[in-house]
């Protein structure tokens, strides 16, 4: 799996691989990236070699099989004038593991997909793309968390470029990340609460952009981000033990007891979507079974 900074080098020498998947829970990094991509064409030019899909249009299972026709004849287009074309599509897990609804199993859209000239349905012409790519065309997929399950998915991971967008490498990417964000509105950050916001959030970047821009917005009009600020806004200081009982109480199905936490990280004020946030990371560490609903 690639960075987004190998990446970037790639785009900026000009040498890029035919099929990318930018993937993670990060939207605004995933997006940066691809737009990154259109560099690959002269800004004249890009208008005839540069187009993007948004599979979030595709509401249906015939919408998404138009969608794959439509975006393979433009990936096996050739370029205009150029050395390459670009194809971007956004929001690709709509298209690469859709969730199958209800409409779609009782609707005209249930019959089987209809096949092309070789006798082969839109998602298999997709998947013979992914085996044998245009070597002129940049096919990007832009999306979050993809079900590794689906056999589309395979094949990307096999034949495609696949990009973390979601995390950062270290703790030092991860400062160096903060930092140049924080220039953007002349802050700065205490080390000490670098450390302490980085043991809450991990590397995960959609969690650290989340606490910086609220963290950003608490300490307007000073010029430093402190512990004090970090305590206030990401880990009240009662909420240590306050929150480890209260996953505990999850973990047994006891919900008197969880109740009883909850209330007391209120009245320490504690702000109700951290709570929730404890919450969901309880519920997704039981197992998928009965727990689960008796945990909740």
């Amino acid at each position: 799996m690639s960075t987004p900074a190998e990446i970037r080098k790639q785009i900026k020498a000009g040498k890029t691989r035919p099929i990318y998947v930018l993937e993670g829970d990060d939207l605004q990094s995933r997006h940066d990236l691809a737009l990154e991509f259109a560099n690959l064409v002269e800004e004249g030019l890009q208008a005839f070699n540069v187009e993007s899909f948004y599979a979030n249009e595709a509401t249906n299972a015939a919408g998404r099989d138009q969608l794959i026709g439509s975006l393979l004849s433009t990936a096996r287009t050739l370029p205009m004038m150029a050395s390459r074309r670009v194809v971007i599509v956004h929001e690709a897990e709509r298209l690469l593991a859709p969730k199958r609804a209800k409409d779609e199993e009782d609707g005209p859209d249930a019959e089987a997909p209809k096949r092309g000239r070789r006798g082969a349905t839109p998602a298999e012409e997709l998947e013979a793309y992914v085996e044998n790519p245009e070597p002129l065309t940049t096919l990007v997929f832009v999306s979050g968390p993809l079900d590794a399950n689906r056999r589309i998915v395979k094949l990307l991971r096999k034949h495609a470029d696949v990009v973390d967008c979601g995390s950062l490498q270290s703790p030092r990417d991860a400062a160096d990340w903060i930092e140049k964000r924080l220039e953007k509105d002349e802050l700065t950050i205490d080390p000490k609460a670098l450390n302490l916001l980085l043991q809450t959030t991990g590397l995960s970047l959609a969690r650290i952009r989340a606490e910086i821009e609220k963290l950003v917005l608490y300490a307007a009009g000073e010029s430093t981000i402190t512990p004090v600020h970090v305590r206030d806004l990401v880990i009240p200081e009662n909420e240590s033990e306050g929150v480890f009982a209260l996953i505990d109480a999850v973990r047994n199905s006891n919900a008197p007891r969880a109740l009883l936490e909850i209330s007391a990280l209120i009245e320490a004020g504690v702000q109700p979507p951290l709570i929730l946030g404890q919450l969901r990371a309880a519920a997704i560490q039981l197992r998928p079974d009965l727990r689960v609903r008796n945990g909740l």
